[in-house]
């Protein structure tokens, strides 16, 4: 699940810079027909939104490979992983603020059932 969070975040982050971001920059920068101050306005404002735009896909792209990363080295079976499993709950808390629902979901339940894993793995220590 956390390697289907990751996979869907660089998804993401890619379609966010690329549609967001370059499509848009190139619909303001073929309005060469327009007066030279609209031109300058309409730059510095959009200019200011492509860097962000830019920034958050980066970010997502980021927190993508972060969470494939994650996937791979650092979740074994067998192994308690609480840091990892409240990671994925902020960035589920994250994923809330900015509305991405799917990351929202799966990084929720991959917390949950991370933490959940968790105490049945203590549990089974306790006994034997």
């Amino acid at each position: 699940m956390i390697r289907m969070m990751g996979i869907w975040q660089i998804l993401d982050g890619v379609v966010t810079i690329g549609i967001y971001g370059l499509y848009q920059q190139q619909i303001f920068s073929g309005m060469v027909e327009s007066h030279l101050a609209q031109l300058k306005a309409i730059d510095a404002l959009f200019g200011n939104v492509f860097l962000f735009v830019c920034t958050f896909g980066t970010l997502l792209i980021g927190l993508g490979l972060a969470n494939l990363v994650i996937s791979q080295r650092y979740v074994k079976d067998n192994q308690v992983n609480i840091k990892i499993g409240v990671y994925l709950l902020v960035q589920g808390l994250f994923s809330y603020l900015i509305l991405d629902i799917i990351s929202l979901a799966l990084g929720m339940t991959a917390g949950i059932i991370l933490l959940a894993r968790n105490k049945g793995i203590k549990l089974n220590v306790q006994k034997s």
